[in-house]
């Protein structure tokens, strides 16, 4: 079923970018290797093995900040609940 959806969303993106498909999937391939790079880095960031300047280098201060703010605000989350067990 999905490979049917997949095939009319390439059908679309053809026919409305008017570009071939082989220029569509290429640049759906990049976009699909970035988003899988910057989930790869977040996650190994946040594990301790990929250092915060190469976060910062690779998807800027606004993101680092982010992805920082997120970590902070869940240890206090989970500080907090652990408190009242």
């Amino acid at each position: 079923m999905k490979d049917v959806k997949l095939a009319e969303h390439l059908e679309f993106l053809v026919s409305h970018r008017d570009q071939d498909e082989a220029t569509v999937l290429a640049q759906a391939l990049r976009r699909g290797i970035d988003a899988l790079y910057e989930d790869t880095l977040v996650e190994e960031f946040l594990l301790g093995r990929v250092s915060r300047e190469t976060v910062f280098r690779d998807l800027g201060s606004e993101r680092l900040n982010e992805i920082e703010y997120q970590r902070d605000a869940l240890r206090r989350e989970v500080g907090w609940g652990l408190k009242g067990a």
